[in-house]
């Protein structure tokens, strides 16, 4: 019986009194400043189409490959936990980093078991928490880069000690909320506890900590599921503590520098900068602190962050501009790396780590909590279409740690695997044009199977006024229950992204006027809302969301029609490396030109692909390939056939946008002006989803590509 199957079966037969331990990922739902609540674990259950097969990718194939991975001689190690237990001998190797990632595996399962209770998955994480709690210290200290020497405890920041512990309290408040099991919750009470009594017996010396904050999100999770009211106490000492001790040798591996975000306090600060995936990582605990205390200038502090990042800093993918694997000088003079652009409008990034680039999709998720504005949920959406699936490939087996919006046709650099038992292991680096199955950096996919297996938790949010927000489509049943008690059932029917028809049949009611938010998304035009055959009269718009209050009754239907034309998309003229270029989108999803080497693409590739303002791009659904996906067809034009276009529209050359750009236009369409000739060539082109590049081979990719001008 496949996952998708095991799914529908479950949710049949799951008993709908609610459970203590039914909460959200994102238990939000005691959190006094949110406008928006999560919705329980259990509640939404993927039926068919893109996140359905999305999710039975994670649980039949990411999971086992990872397991695979991390129980041989990788970066992230298995065996290292193993041996802190007591239960073998002779494997020291992994990155600081390591345990961290490892929970985020067991983190996956869990969030794959909460849909599929499958036995084997409950047995073997209870298996793999009986050996964490053996490893850990009778203390509550764990962290087995470390070990079990007291002395060597918190002596560098950059020791990772926090990031290891922050994902193992944050999978153990998963574990609880998909089993209802206490034994994950045990262990990470303790290590919680000794995280305390560590800030409260040494203020001073733990200002500089954690260095990569995964413990923040993780101590609000710890919070909302015990109500121990010490561990938001400590989260915010945590959070206060960021730039009160600034380091003036500019160290970054000892902290206290942009590197890490802590040369300048939360709250007076004005951009993003540093490492990007802690960044993230501070950013979102930061917005639950929030939630949870309303203290104004963290919001205020987390906004202006957020616009620099939006505004000036990431690319079309919702992947963040890093300034890469080397060392670069931050505005405030220090030493940075895979740190946030540097500068503005430097786009197109050759880095955009995963792990980063999941981290603006989760902030931007809070972010949507925190106030209800849709600009969040939009940005969030291009997150989950593009760069979440670019980072692994679609047999759910090999992992891109970086993903570019370019590539040359080279495969990359591999180098020894220096961490690893076998000295001689050859493993990819960072900067690859084919996926690999394991590198010197392990972080990125359990992050792509965590998220993956969990997205679904983000379709829905409910309100304090009893009401029900949708926020992204794909099939899908909810079963759940309003903040006033009202109970509701629905399912959605959809082929979204490649179709943007959404119908929505309520399946189960009460007797009360309930409002329903839809999210009306950004890149639509013209939509139609049509209820029970009659389109609504309020006109949609997009980017904002609609609201529809009324007495529902079983079997009434709502029809969303999302117009998805093609779009040419142009960058703010300051990003001067995209000028004269565009990128290609329709719907949520961004489109590349991929030419394989295998298929002749170098040839090709060296003849010129220019793309005229006026080409005509036809969408054509492929259910036999890359997975089945909608490709855009249409022929562009080689270096000749651009020279005559441009001769025979000489205003093209003259040609400016009559349009000022706003201050928060960072991409928007093109709105080409009228052609003298028709912009097609003899080049015929067959964009693909981004996402999907690199399963043909080594090949020549672009999403940024030339316009004729």
């Amino acid at each position: 019986m496949s996952v998708l199957a095991i799914m529908l079966v479950s949710g049949c037969n799951q008993k709908r009194e609610r459970q203590t331990h039914e909460r959200g990922v994102i238990d939000n739902s005691k959190s006094p400043h949110t406008k928006l609540r999560s919705l329980p674990m259990q509640d939404t259950r993927l039926t068919e189409g893109f996140w359905a097969e999305r999710f039975e990718l994670a649980a039949t194939k990411m999971l086992p490959t990872l397991e695979r991975t991390m129980s041989g001689g990788g970066s992230a190690n298995l065996n290292r936990i193993k041996e802190a237990a007591g239960l073998i001998e002779g494997h020291k190797y992994g990155t600081p980093w390591g345990d961290g990632d490892n929970y985020k595996w067991i983190e996956s399962m869990a969030h794959v078991y909460n849909i599929t209770k499958d036995p084997e998955l409950d047995k073997k994480m209870d298996e793999w928490i009986e050996i964490i709690s053996k490893a850990m210290e009778p203390d509550g200290y764990i962290s087995t880069n470390i070990g079990h020497d007291i002395s060597k405890r918190f002596q560098r920041v950059n020791a990772h000690e926090c990031y290891n512990m922050g994902h193992l309290l944050t999978a153990a408040c998963i574990h609880f909320r998909a089993t209802g099991k206490e034994n994950f919750m045990e262990i990470a009470k303790k290590n919680a506890d000794f995280l305390y009594n560590q800030w409260k017996a040494e203020p001073v010396h733990m200002a500089r900590y954690p260095w990569n904050p995964s413990v923040f999100m993780g101590m609000a999770e710890m919070y909302r599921t015990t109500r121990d009211s010490k561990y938001l106490e400590l989260l915010e000492i945590m959070i206060n503590n960021r730039g009160s001790r600034p380091n003036p040798d500019r160290d970054h591996s000892m902290g206290g520098t942009d590197q890490t975000q802590d040369r300048v306090p939360l709250r007076k600060e004005t951009m993003a900068v540093g490492h990007a995936v802690t960044g993230n990582y501070f950013y979102c605990g930061a917005a639950d602190l929030y939630a949870e205390t309303g203290d104004e200038e963290i919001l205020e502090a987390l906004e202006r962050i957020w616009k620099d990042i939006h505004w000036k800093k990431i690319d079309i993918t919702c992947a963040v501009a890093m300034g890469g694997q080397e060392h670069e000088i931050s505005p405030r003079g220090d030493e940075v790396h895979e740190n946030f652009a540097n500068e503005p409008y430097i786009q197109p990034n050759g880095y955009n780590e995963s792990c980063a680039n999941i981290g603006t999709g989760m902030f931007n998720y809070r972010m949507f909590m925190l106030t209800g504005e849709a600009i969040y949920a939009d940005w969030t959406e291009r997150m989950m279409y593009n760069t979440l699936n670019s980072g692994v490939d679609l047999l759910g087996e090999h992992w891109f740690y970086c993903n570019p919006l370019s590539w040359d046709g080279t495969e990359g650099k591999k180098a020894p695997h220096k961490m690893g038992a076998d000295p001689n292991r050859i493993v990819a680096t960072h900067h690859s044009g084919v996926r690999w199955d394991d590198m010197n950096c392990y972080c990125c996919p359990p992050s792509v199977t965590r998220t993956t297996a969990q997205i679904h938790n983000w379709f829905y949010n409910i309100s304090d006024e009893g009401a029900l927000w949708i926020n992204f489509y794909g099939g899908n049943q909810l079963t759940s229950t309003l903040a006033d008690g009202t109970k509701i059932a629905l399912t959605q029917t959809t082929n979204y992204p490649w179709d943007g028809q959404v119908t929505i049949n309520i399946e189960k009611t009460e007797n009360e006027s309930v409002p329903i938010h839809f999210r009306i998304p950004g890149w639509t035009e013209n939509p139609v809302v049509v209820v029970n055959g009659e389109k609504i009269s309020e006109k949609p718009q997009p980017g904002s969301y609609l609201k529809i209050e009324r007495r529902w009754s079983v079997g009434d239907k709502i029809v969303l029609d999302f117009p998805m034309p093609v779009r040419l998309m142009e960058a703010n003229p300051k990003a001067v490396n995209l000028n004269n270029k565009v990128a290609v989108m329709r719907g949520p999803v961004v489109y590349c030109l991929e030419l394989p080497k295998q298929d002749g693409g170098e040839e090709i590739f060296k003849n010129g692909v220019y793309l005229s303002a006026n080409i005509k791009l036809t969408p054509e659904h492929r259910d036999d390939f890359l997975g089945g996906v909608t490709v855009l067809k249409g022929k562009a034009l080689n270096q000749e056939e651009k020279e005559t276009f441009v001769k025979n529209n000489p205003q093209l050359s003259k040609e400016q946008s009559s349009v000022k750009w706003k201050e928060h236009e960072l991409y928007r369409p093109l709105k080409p002006k009228q052609m003298n000739i028709s912009g097609e060539g003899s080049v015929e082109i067959e964009l693909i989803p981004y996402y999907a590049w690199a399963n043909r081979g080594l090949a020549y990719m672009d999403v940024w590509i030339p316009l004729v001008r």
